[in-house]
């Protein structure tokens, strides 16, 4: 399941709006509107960018898509949802109609948005670390796994999936190699050779979002180098392959940056 609408703080039912696109996008994707790209283009709805270092060219999220109107409709196993297909060709939209979806607004601050957490791509789950080196201070996670990023401080949840500490989570404040990560707070108990975490680059409160391109979405492993600002109201990663957040836009992650 992609991106879909958890809610709102304010109890308000979501603000769907019909807009074309300018590109082919899917049903639970993140967009962006074109007027704002410095690309240019048709005006129309496009997959939202990964976040870039030069946040200047990152551009307003507007919202998720919920739906396709026109008969372009058509299923996609990459994206994991129906899709609008855009064409310029006369013939075809006189068939299938202009082409355009639904689009639920994501309102700063208030709108919920639950989005799964993988590694880098839908449908890859976070990888396990198992420890290796004991911890009696229950500060230190030490696993033989270089699938885990770097993830600057501060930007990642540790949780224990099994040992002592099973269901507990704390903040990495160091992440100093991609098999050694620390925490500030430790963990209740020692944590001991065996023992199995799972470390995503969210956090509760505030935060970075990150995703693929696919903008359908959250990339758990990313280094957060770069990132969209987000709060986070929800982390669950008690299960593989079924992590999720639940997460709402901070302002400027919804407005221009330049």
């Amino acid at each position: 399941m992609p991106f879909s609408i958890a809610g709102s703080l304010t109890g308000s039912a979501p603000i769907i709006r019909e807009m074309p696109i300018g590109e082919t996008v899917y049903e639970g994707c993140l967009v962006h509107d074109q007027h704002c790209d410095t690309s240019g283009g048709t005006g129309g709805v496009v997959l939202g960018d990964v976040a870039t270092e030069a946040h200047e060219n990152d551009q307003p999220i507007l919202g998720v898509v919920v739906g396709v109107v026109d008969d372009s409709r058509a299923y996609s196993s990459t994206y994991h949802g129906n899709g609008s297909t855009y064409t310029t060709t006369q013939a075809t939209i006189a068939a299938t109609g202009f082409p355009r979806v639904k689009i639920a607004l994501t309102i700063p601050w208030v709108t919920l948005i639950k989005g799964p957490i993988f590694n880098a791509a839908h449908g890859t789950a976070l990888t396990e670390i198992t420890v290796t080196t004991a911890s009696s201070g229950g500060v230190t996670i030490t696993g033989a796994n270089n699938a885990i990023t770097d993830i600057a401080d501060d930007f990642a949840t540790a949780y224990c999936r099994s040992g002592a500490n099973r269901g507990h989570s704390r903040i990495v404040t160091t992440s100093t190699s991609t098999t050694v990560n620390t925490v500030t707070v430790p963990f209740p108990y020692a944590i001991a050779v065996g023992d199995v975490f799972v470390i995503a680059s969210c956090t509760l409160g505030n935060g970075g979002l990150d995703f693929p391109a696919t903008a359908n979405c959250i990339d758990g492993n990313n280094d957060m180098n770069a990132y969209y600002d987000v709060y986070y109201h929800e982390v669950n990663l008690e299960e593989k392959g079924k992590e999720y957040a639940v997460f709402s836009l901070m302002p400027k992650a919804s407005s221009l940056a330049a």
